[in-house]
């Protein structure tokens, strides 16, 4: 079952953007195997940070907060992950 988290949500920007209807298409845009756009997917992983920035490019985004998101995804810890969440709001507020 897809999951959605911010790895996924950008993935569907992107596709948005840049007119792409499968995720097929996304692999072969990002030059990554379709296993690892599934795999995101499906919460089994998330982007690399250079995906990420690939990603944010390819969308005019700002990638400091969105990295910070992901990093709060995947802490271990809740007291990490507030802090990342904490970060991620602060950098969105300066990237605007």
């Amino acid at each position: 079952m897809p999951l959605r988290n911010t790895t996924t949500d950008l993935m569907d920007a992107v596709k948005e953007a840049k007119g792409i209807e499968s995720d097929y298409g996304l692999a072969k845009l990002l030059a990554v195997e379709p296993t690892t756009v599934s795999n995101y997917r499906r919460g089994r992983s998330q982007a690399s940070d250079e995906i990420v920035l690939k990603m944010a490019a390819m969308i005019g985004r700002a990638p400091a907060p969105i990295l910070a998101q992901i990093a709060a995804e995947r802490a271990s810890s809740p007291e990490v992950a507030k802090v990342w969440r904490d970060a991620a709001k602060v950098l969105a507020r300066a990237s605007r």
